[in-house]
């Protein structure tokens, strides 16, 4: 029987609510990082710093028990690191995870998206349907923040875990709260590096030109930042780089030594704030921009 001879018939699956929409479109943005071969090698080898981490805390607990002996000025470097307490080395897979794999993720699938959609006239599709645009740009950006959290803070929170059963039985439930500060400091670089990644791919049509940018935004900053610092002595350029905004709120979440003298969160958390901000309403304005034919 030919189409048109099939006259009106009513719908007859299940109703679901809009708000729905936003888990479907996180679900398919999951789809598409975990669809990447590069994602899937990522994932693979997150787990490699973890297993050196786990293989030096036992071969440090096993030489000179679970004691922390007190640091000597003298030391320092490697030997400085290995007598540190916990929340150092929590603090260092941290941002082992995060410069090896959730900037690759990132880059790979975060600043190509809205850029890769509009080339296809991908919102034709999407938003003839009762989706919203900031639904879509939430999907988006939770999608990319959930596998991020996963590749920073499964791989400290393990290593949290293990400290802590090898440690002193005394301090085994202050190692424990380091599961917090280790949770917020994960959502933190999810949510900052999702939002940022997705929003710099809104700048151009093309791919390729949004992957440099996010590139650029990433390590530039930070590397000229470093150079500044060695041959200036000036650290407050590291507030104008994501990395080191990052660094610094981390630093007072595992309240540890701050890696600046004079640079504190309370400096660098308000330039993140309004990057974020102002980053993600931007990229709004971009798809609510985007041309539609319903």
């Amino acid at each position: 029987m030919p189409i048109r001879d099939l006259g009106y018939r009513a719908y007859e699956g299940e109703l679901r609510a809009p708000s729905r929409n936003l888990w479907v479109m996180m679900r398919h943005g999951m789809g598409r990082i975990w669809g990447s071969w590069l994602n899937k090698f990522v994932v693979f080898f997150c787990w490699v710093p973890l297993l050196v981490f786990v293989l030096c805390a036992g071969a440090h607990y096993f030489a000179v028990g679970p004691d922390l002996p007190e640091i000597p000025e003298n030391v320092t470097g490697v030997s400085r690191w290995f007598m540190s307490p916990p929340a150092v080395w929590l603090r260092t897979i941290t941002g082992v995870q995060f410069w090896f794999f959730a900037a690759i993720v990132t880059i790979r699938s975060g600043a190509g998206v809205i850029s890769e959609d509009l080339t296809n006239k991908a919102y034709q599709f999407y938003f003839a349907k009762p989706l919203t645009p900031i639904q879509y740009l939430a999907g988006r950006v939770g999608a990319l923040a959930a596998f991020v959290f996963g590749l920073v803070f499964v791989p400290t929170a393990i290593l949290a875990l293990f400290l802590m059963g090898f440690g002193p039985e005394a301090e085994r439930l202050e190692h424990l709260g380091l599961l917090l500060p280790a949770l917020f400091d994960g959502l933190l670089i999810a949510v900052a590096t999702s939002v940022l990644a997705v929003a710099s791919s809104a700048l151009s049509r093309s791919r390729a030109l949004t992957l440099t940018a996010w590139a650029m935004i990433l390590f530039v900053p930070f590397a000229l930042a470093y150079l500044v610092e060695g041959i200036g002595d000036v650290e407050w350029v590291f507030a104008l780089s994501l990395p080191g905004e990052l660094w610094s709120i981390g630093d007072a979440l595992y309240k540890v030594d701050g890696t600046w003298d004079h640079l504190r969160w309370f400096h660098t958390a308000p330039v993140l704030a309004v990057a974020v901000a102002g980053a993600g309403y931007a990229a709004l304005q971009r798809i609510s921009r985007a041309e539609v034919i319903t």
